[in-house]
């Protein structure tokens, strides 16, 4: 499994001044507007560089002048284009610092700042703390009575993209779709902002099954930014990464792979080989290789990924784990079962202790060691651990997801293994009711069903019943051979 990456929107301060007699000003000016443009386009080593003198320049204007705000803001939020976290957010916390001090306005440029912080403390993982900042930067702009904008629609993408880290999906739906509203009214159909939304839109639908209403959300995103970014620019690698996601979920590994490989190579060049989200594409492609049996490719780009987590942020990251978890399942496929359980067992930690012991992850986790018990011929002690995913997922992604599915059909087969025969039936057939139901099937998952299905049949002297489910099963699998060979 590959947790799924998503944009969010930072805030970057633009203002425009008279010029001066020191000529100060426009050198200032000219810098930041630099830094701006180079942002946008995806040129941060350039944009740094820019930033860095206009800061340089803002520390001599007067104590509390708003260019210097301005200036720390701008180069924190490339540090966290960046990934470099540990340095964006002394320079946030002293802008709104000298805020405070020398103007102490509560208006919409605060409430932006506090979305870039709350961006930032996403990105770590400190959700408890990202929340209370989006919240407080909502509150100020319901007190200012400000209409609809652009920075309102931010707000409302960067909440949405922590609910979504969270799995509170319905809560990330509502936000995206109101910054989309926003967005669509003020700048038309065709903007980089939209294009996040939408992004943002197709990611949640994809987490909660829902494969065809997020790939037409996809493909407007990529046709946007192809139209307004250059092929090099690293936000298009990450809605590249997303979209081809969404092909491996549906099973569509040919189409998955040449994007995945895009993505990579932009974002290698344009974010450089220690970046986290250079690290999420490398796992993304990773767990792709893995789905095709690919071993000898996948296992170095899982451990490239994770190092590069571990690095930039920190062994106790949530993403840390993500890339644990798919290494434990790929030790597991190699029947390597003590470091499988070891990656496991600092996954599980890691998640419950970030994202709590609810969260999908930590279901997955505990799911993954399960089924690792049940290879090791551990009964007893993998029946209990999943029972407990399959309730924590029903609860966090719904009865009818495809992954609940995948759970009862992993309980259908566990159950068979100890005679219980009603109990795995049951599984079975909620299993492959779930799967044939789902609007683009998990042919793969279906097989597995329909297989475990027939021998239960077959243990309990239905011959002709297990005969007809093995027809349908051989049927979904050359189904599923020829959606993956199709072009």
């Amino acid at each position: 499994m590959s947790f799924r990456i998503h944009l969010s929107v930072i805030a970057l301060l633009i203002a425009s001044w008279g010029t001066s007699a020191s000529g100060q000003l426009p050198s200032w000016e000219s810098d930041n507007k630099a830094g701006y443009q180079a942002y946008k386009e995806g040129r941060y080593l350039e944009a740094e560089n820019y930033f860095v003198a206009a800061l340089g320049r803002a520390e001599q204007f007067d104590n509390g002048d708003s260019r210097l705000i301005t200036a720390l803001n701008n180069l924190a939020g490339l540090y966290v284009g960046q990934g470099k976290y540990s340095g964006a957010e002394p320079l946030y916390l002293r802008a709104l610092s000298t805020r405070k001090k020398f103007s102490g306005a509560e208006d919409t440029e605060l409430a932006s700042m506090l979305s870039n912080l709350g961006v930032l403390y996403t990105d770590e993982g400190r959700y408890s703390e990202a929340e209370e900042v989006y919240k407080r930067a909502l509150e100020i702009r319901e007190k200012v009575l400000e209409p609809e904008d652009t920075h309102q629609a931010s707000i409302l993408s960067n909440f949405g993209t922590l609910y979504f880290v969270e799995a509170k999906y319905s809560e990330a739906e509502s936000l995206f779709q109101n910054a989309l509203t926003i967005q669509e009214k003020m700048f038309g159909p065709e903007n980089l902002d939209v294009a996040t939304s939408l992004n943002n839109l197709a990611s949640v639908y994809r987490e909660e099954g829902r494969y065809a209403e997020a790939e037409p959300f996809f493909q407007r995103a990529v046709a946007i930014r192809e139209k307004l970014l250059a092929s090099e620019n690293p936000q298009m690698a990450v809605l590249l990464s997303n979209w081809a996601n969404l092909y491996e979920s549906e099973g569509k590994y040919s189409k998955a792979e040449p994007v995945f490989k895009r993505a990579v190579a932009i974002q290698e060049k344009s974010l450089g080989a220690m970046h986290p989200e250079f690290a999420a594409s490398l796992n993304c492609l990773a767990v792709l290789y893995f789905l095709e049996g690919k071993y000898s490719k996948a296992e170095p780009l899982y451990q490239r990924a994770l190092k590069i987590r571990e690095t930039s942020l920190g062994p106790e990251h949530p993403s840390v784990a993500e890339s644990l978890n798919n290494l434990g399942t790929f030790y597991r496929k190699r029947h390597n079962y003590a470091k499988a359980e070891e990656s496991y067992q600092r996954a599980l930690g890691i998640w419950e202790k970030t994202v709590g012991p609810d969260h999908p992850n930590s279901a997955r986790a505990l799911y993954n060691l399960g089924v690792l018990y049940y290879d090791e011929g551990k009964i007893v002690e993998a029946e209990p651990l999943i029972e407990k995913s399959l309730a924590s997922m029903q609860t966090s992604l719904g009865p009818y997801h495809p992954e609940v599915a995948k759970l009862y059909a992993t309980l259908a087969a566990l159950y068979v293994t100890r005679s219980m025969f009603d109990e795995a039936e049951s599984s079975c057939q909620h299993a492959i009711e779930i799967l044939e139901k789902s609007s683009l099937p998990d042919y793969p998952s279906l097989v597995a069903a329909l297989n475990t299905y027939a021998t239960l049949l077959s243990k309990t002297n239905r011959k002709a019943e297990a005969e007809l489910l093995e027809t349908r099963a051989m049927t979904y699998s050359a189904k599923f051979h020829e959606r993956n060979n199709a072009k």
